[in-house]
């Protein structure tokens, strides 16, 4: 059976029946946007994995030597004193080589030259800044990776062969969010730890400007150190976004010395930086970065290295395989061998061989037969739905139950999905997708051939939480509750004292909630409840009146007093609130399902503006009746100005009771 590997940037699905050929970071050209192998483990601007400061945790795999190559280039002026023109190129020349699954070593060289109309001389370079490191990592849970980080600086003096030294321990840690799902190409990184800088021993303190000290690469101060990045791999390019914070540690009295004389607390000229970047890996094991990253601090300290307000970078890293090259392209094959007796016959063989580099030889070869290879695997081609609606499914796993294998995942669009080869003979494949219930099925694959299925995944029901409360006045009272929705009604009787009854389970759906207790309004409340949902359910009852201002007659909900309204507008005294909630109370206790709110006035002024004021004052009161629970799909609004009195017009009263809003029943 052809090999593979369980690490994220392994192939997706088997390049062939009967072999498979390595290459540590083949192109990323033609993949699909959640292919695995869009993952591409490339080096940092000073060695070892990560991305272009930040350091990962996973290390890739073993064995592979890492090439990079990282310029660097600003010009702005007023950095990093105002007046100063600043312009600095670097570079850096790293190699990183992974000898252990959980250790990553590398070896950098750093040199920049910098001008600045304020140093002097005008042009400095910093030559021989040699760093080497060690990272010793483990993955803990499935997609977690996290360890440690030590960094050995070396710093060159200046105008002398003084040394300097510093020292870094770091804690590195990076999660895969693909380990959740493989639609999720997400990967976050962070790191924190110190830095024993001795640079600041190298010159006088008091012979070197702000601009000299930037130049030269002066800290006077350790510093803590926190970064943050994540990055998206997807094929040919992968974004991604760093954040970084140092603060200087054992600063006198928290303030330095600014370029003016002034004084400035630490925290304001802690060096922050923003990096935007891209990674590409068009050409076999070949990757180019290109990156921008934004200063964030703004104010400069002496003693502290300032963050430009923009940096230029690009690099490239170069990815070798030892041991592929020594013997050229890995092939894992199967090969059947076969004693010559008849009489004893050994079971089948799993060799594998590395293709030899050819070698010139005088001795005569014997000619012998050649072995035959037989295909002894298969792979299943399929496709999954959901068996309900037919429609396909994106993002599910599909994996062998008791092997090793990692799954593989249905494509976005179409739902398709293609094993590795596998076994052939009986084979039990598992299913799996949030939200759907399991399904495992056993198939029978014949050597040589690719099976197809369809997998139909039935949605996973799962009912909602209501957790429910009914106070008045914050304190609990006893009450009923009956949702209308669903299968059937549900009617519970809350209580305190009863913690059962404050707990609920129904289907997810769109209920309408009435509450009821003796000796207060009734109230309603329309829930929309997704499934699997907790809900929170809570009404605060208000008491019923002494004497109600709303009765039920015939077709009419009648107001014993009137909806009062500002003065010539649509706006809702508060004094109208409690009468409109006994308008809910009553309809509710009395199972009113609908009704038509109607707006009227008296005769008073233009005939237009009295139809426009009355419509406006019945939506004015249905928004009122719908914040309050009711559903929108029992209440209707309607105007007619001044085209239905109930009284002549021609006298203070009976204009006033012409100035009303009615409640019509039209479904009991």
């Amino acid at each position: 059976m052809v090999g593979y590997s369980t690490h994220p940037g392994a192939p997706t699905s088997s390049p062939g029946l009967d072999q498979t050929y390595e290459a540590h970071s083949p192109s990323t050209l033609g993949n699909t946007w959640m292919d695995a192998r869009n993952l591409r483990h490339g080096s940092t601007a000073t060695g070892g994995v990560g991305l272009l400061r930040l350091a990962g945790a996973d290390l890739g795999r073993k064995g592979v030597l890492r090439f990079s190559a990282t310029g660097e280039f600003f010009s702005t002026p007023d950095f990093p004193v105002q007046g100063a023109i600043n312009t600095r190129t670097g570079g850096t020349f790293a190699v990183g080589y992974v000898p252990l699954d959980y250790l990553d070593l590398s070896l950098s060289y750093t040199a920049s030259t910098n001008t600045n109309t304020r140093s002097s001389p005008n042009l400095i370079q910093a030559l021989g800044d040699v760093t080497l490191g060690a990272r010793a990592t483990k993955q803990w849970l499935p997609g977690l990776w996290a360890g440690a980080d030590v960094r050995v600086m070396t710093f060159s003096g200046v105008g002398s062969n003084q040394i300097a030294f510093g020292f870094s321990p770091r804690a590195v840690a990076t999660y895969d969010a693909r380990s959740l799902s493989p639609m999720l190409p997400l990967r976050l990184h962070a790191n924190l730890g110190l830095l024993l800088d001795g640079t600041g021993s190298l010159v006088d303190a008091g012979r070197l400007n702000a601009a000299e000290e930037y130049a030269l690469g002066i800290n006077r101060y350790s510093r803590l150190g926190v970064g943050f990045g994540l990055e998206v791999p997807l094929p040919v390019v992968t974004p991604f976004l760093e954040y970084g914070l140092t603060s200087p540690l054992g600063v006198p009295d928290g303030q330095l010395v600014a370029p003016d004389g002034s004084l400035v607390p630490v925290g304001s000229v802690a060096p922050q930086t923003l990096g935007l970047g891209l990674k590409v890996t068009a050409v076999q094991n070949l990757t180019f970065t290109a990156a921008a990253e934004l200063g964030l601090t703004r104010m400069v300290g002496r003693g502290v290295q300032p963050v430009p307000p923009f940096n230029l970078v690009l690099g490239a890293s170069f990815n070798v395989d030892p041991a592929l090259q020594a013997g050229g392209t890995r092939v894992i094959e199967r090969v059947v061998v076969r004693e010559p007796t008849p009489v004893e016959q050994t079971p089948p063989t799993l060799v594998e061989r590395t293709t030899p580099t050819p070698v010139r030889t005088e001795t005569p070869q014997v000619a012998q037969a050649p072995q035959v290879a037989q295909v002894t695997t298969a792979q299943v081609s399929g496709v999954v739905v959901d068996a309900k609606t037919r429609q396909p499914l994106s993002g599910v796993l599909v994996a062998l139950v008791d092997s090793t294998l990692p799954p593989v995942a249905s494509a976005p669009g179409d739902g398709r999905f293609l094993t590795y080869a596998l076994p052939s003979g009986p084979v039990k494949l598992s299913v799996r997708k949030d939200g759907y219930l399991p399904l495992e099925k056993t198939l029978v694959l014949e050597a040589g051939k690719t099976a197809s299925v369809e997998m139909e995944l039935v949605a996973e029901v799962k009912p909602v939480a209501f957790a429910l409360a009914v106070t008045a006045r914050r304190k609990p009272v006893p009450a009923t509750l009956v949702f209308f929705g669903g299968p059937t009604p549900r009617q519970v009787k809350y209580s305190q004292a009863d913690a059962e009854s404050r707990q609920l389970q129904l289907p997810a759906g769109r209920y309408v909630v009435e509450v009821t207790a003796a000796g207060f309004l009734a109230q309603t409340r329309t829930v929309e409840a997704a499934n699997g949902a907790s809900v929170d359910l809570s009404f605060d009852l208000e008491p019923e009146p002494k004497q109600w201002q709303v009765k039920r007659e015939n077709d009419k909900l009648e107001l014993l007093q009137p909806v009062r309204f500002a003065d010539g507008k649509a706006v809702l005294l508060p004094d109208s609130h409690a009468l409109l909630a006994q308008v809910v109370a009553l309809m509710v206790r009395t199972g009113v399902q609908r009704i038509r709110i109607e707006g009227h006035t008296d005769n008073q002024g233009d005939k237009t503006a009295n139809l426009n004021l009355s419509k406006e004052r019945a939506r004015a009161v249905a928004d009122y009746l719908i914040k309050a629970g009711l559903d929108p799909s029992r209440i209707e609004s309607e105007g007619f100005g001044d085209s239905r009195p109930v009284a002549p017009n021609m006298t203070p009263k009976g204009r006033e009771l012409n100035r009303r809003v009615d409640f019509v029943i039209l479904d009991r």
